[in-house]
Order: C-alpha cells, then sequence, then structure tokens
C-alpha cells in the first residue's frame, strides 16, 4: 500500500465502528418496539454517559433517553404491548406486589 492510501485508514476505520454501532442500535429498537414485554429489569449501564441502558430478563433493552436515568430501578417491571414505544413500569410496595409506578 502506498502512503497516500494509508493516511485514509483511520477514517475508513471509524466509519465502519460508527455503522457497525449504529446498526447495532437500530436492531435493538426495533426489536424493543416490536415484541411485547412483560419482563424485570435485571441491570443497568451508563457507558453512553448520555443515557442509561436498563437490561430486562428477556434479553431486551430499554434506553432512557427522554427518561429520567433515576426513574427506572433494577428490580423494576416493565409491560408493553407490541408494535409501541409505550410501556409501564411496575414496582415492588411495601407489601411485595407490583403495583404501576409510571408509564413511559
Amino acid at each position: 500500500m502506498s502512503k497516500k492510501y494509508i493516511k485514509f485508514l483511520p477514517l475508513v476505520i471509524a466509519v465502519i465502528a460508527i455503522s457497525v454501532f449504529l446498526v447495532f442500535v437500530n436492531y435493538n429498537y426495533s426489536r424493543f418496539y416490536r415484541e411485547k414485554v412483560n419482563s424485570k429489569v435485571t441491570g443497568r449501564s451508563n457507558w453512553q454517559l448520555r443515557t442509561t441502558e436498563f437490561y430486562l430478563e428477556n434479553g431486551l433493552q430499554v434506553d432512557s433517553t427522554g427518561i429520567l436515568p433515576y426513574d427506572i430501578k433494577v428490580g423494576d417491571s416493565i409491560s408493553k404491548e407490541m408494535n409501541t414505544r409505550k410501556f409501564n413500569v411496575y414496582r415492588k410496595s411495601k407489601f411485595n406486589r407490583f403495583e404501576f409506578y409510571k408509564a413511559y
């Protein structure tokens, strides 16, 4: 390879990395939209710093964009119908029963 092409290599690598990331995010977002959900929140991650990802028992992820990141907690239950972005969050009461907390 000549030096002329090597100087573009970092740009090509960056474009490929961003493209893969966007495809992955879009896949998770569309999967959450399509599927019916009735699952508990098992974990969270805020490695992106601008948003928090909440992981569900069934393998789906909820992105906290537009939600206060501390509004959903590990142990909450999320319920959602198919083909909608709207979902309900249920939280355990002091009587150890899930009760409606908030709709998003």
